[in-house]
């Protein structure tokens, strides 16, 4: 299994490439072309079997119809954004609405199976609604979208979120072995930078909001 980051300096969201058995891309960003770029120095979009949205904001979905092989997963509370092409209102901040397909939904506990890589599903809602993360606990390895960022910061709650849903769910975040904090937007951390992110976020959440 491998991991690689695709980081953004943009609105487009980070993306992350897992190579294993069962090719994965978490997150598409805002834009097929810059991802269509980013994407030919990694693999061939051909090759993708899954992609796996952590949330149905359009700067995390974006790019989804790149893929022509791909199931598309996202969690069964945001699949309807998804499909109504309104992301939220997210879509009119950019390119206006459009309606995006999926393959299967996700719920807590639900766990995709890559080969190596087990990828557990959690239910983190906050953000939107059907907001999840995506663990590999065999290596510490946690996909969070945007309920948590590098630095104790997390995502806005004026775009189909809810402050009371976040703070819950970054106090379950901050109890997780997390040794690599792969988020959504800004840069990966690990180790001990990883779990403070984790804690620092839940600590002011509560004490601020």
């Amino acid at each position: 299994m491998e991991i690689v980051p695709i980081i953004s300096k943009g609105y487009d969201s980070n993306v992350y490439v897992i190579k294993d058995e069962r090719v994965t891309v978490i997150d598409t960003g805002l834009s097929q072309s810059w991802l269509e770029r980013q994407l030919s120095k990694v693999i061939a979009p051909e090759r993708v079997d899954y992609v796996i949205n952590t949330h149905a904001h359009i700067d995390h979905c974006g790019g989804n119809a790149l893929f022509p092989n791909a199931k598309t997963l996202i969690h069964e509370l945001d699949a309807k954004a998804m499909s109504d092409g309104r992301f939220y209102g997210t879509a009119s901040l950019f390119s206006g609405g459009r309606s995006m397909g999926y393959h299967r939904v996700l719920k807590e506990g639900d766990v995709i199976d890559l080969g190596e890589a087990k990828l557990e599903v959690l239910h983190t809602p906050g953000h939107t609604p059907g907001s999840a993360c995506f663990y590999i606990s065999s290596i510490g390895a946690l996909f969070s979208g945007d309920t948590l960022f590098a630095g104790g910061s997390f995502g806005r709650v004026d775009l189909g979120g809810n402050m009371e849903q976040l703070k819950h769910s970054l106090r379950r975040l901050a109890k997780l072995e997390i040794e690599v904090l792969y988020p959504g937007h800004m840069d990966v951390v690990r180790g001990e930078e990883a779990r403070e992110s984790a804690r620092l976020a839940w600590e002011i959440a509560e004490e601020y909001y």
